[in-house]
């Protein structure tokens, strides 16, 4: 046994305060960002459970084509869908973390390329956060509960746990939401708002409108949180967008995403 296996902790507990910590990432200030990434890392190489994970999943994961493939034209800019697989979510963000960790990849720069936002660099990263970090949480413990069943060892139940069953959303709705998110694009057009603000605009809503047709709920929410950042973030498109935004909001519930 190396000095560093003595670390490495094979409970179930280990994992779920990995996953307690994705969650909360998006509530972290920019300034604290590389130390919380550098301890989400730490988390998984000190986990056997979580290195199983993992490993399982970055198995043959090709992570600079799946980037390349999540990279959404918006305008002229970029938004960033992840895959919708929980292993391959799990492979994404790990590698992501990971070239952060490393410098391969300058977090500022990449923030500022795909969830720039007006409201200052900490609500990029709160959004990055919530839309690929945090639904970890749900995609490790699902494999953490594959792992076990596995092993023939049951999993102690914890609320905070359970995941309900994503609704769906019906084809007309589908139709009707993404024809809206089109017409904001029209009447910001007509506001006179910046071109940085109207490419901001444009990439949030070129990503909420695919997350929509593909009926991926858990994003729709997300991005409809990114979508109200940019709208409030400038007066022009507040007073022509707040209520459209309300009514998206609106219908969102409705669905119950």
């Amino acid at each position: 046994m190396t000095e560093f296996d003595r670390y490495v902790d094979g409970s179930d507990e280990a994992v779920y305060e990995f996953c307690d910590a994705c969650r909360a990432l998006p509530d972290v200030k920019f300034i604290m960002a590389e130390r919380k990434i550098s301890e989400l890392l730490v988390m998984i190489a000190t986990s056997d459970k979580l290195q199983a994970i993992v490993a399982k999943a970055c198995a043959g994961y090709d992570f600079a084509d799946s980037f390349a493939k999540s990279r959404v034209k918006a305008g002229k800019k970029y938004s960033l869908l992840p895959p919708s697989r929980p292993r391959d979510l799990i492979a994404f963000a790990v590698n992501l973390l990971f070239a952060f960790d490393t410098r391969n990849v300058g977090l500022q720069e990449f923030l500022n390329e795909y969830y720039y936002s007006g409201n200052g660099v900490s609500f990029a990263f709160g959004t990055f956060a919530g839309h690929i970090i945090a639904p970890l949480a749900d995609c490790v413990l699902g494999e953490l509960r594959a792992f076990s069943e596995e092993a023939h060892d049951a999993i102690p139940a914890r609320e905070e746990t359970v995941t309900e069953v994503e609704p769906v959303v019906p084809d007309e709705a589908v139709s009707d939401i993404v024809g809206r998110i089109a017409d904001m694009c029209d009447i910001a057009e007509k506001t006179g708002a910046g071109s940085r603000e109207l490419d901001e605009l444009y990439a949030v809503c070129g990503g909420l409108g695919d997350c929509v047709s593909k009926r991926d709920t858990r994003m729709m929410r997300t991005l409809l949180v990114g979508l109200r950042g940019v709208v409030n973030a400038s007066p022009l498109l507040r007073g022509a967008l707040s209520e459209k935004v309300d009514e998206l909001d609106e219908t969102f519930g409705h669905f119950g995403v």
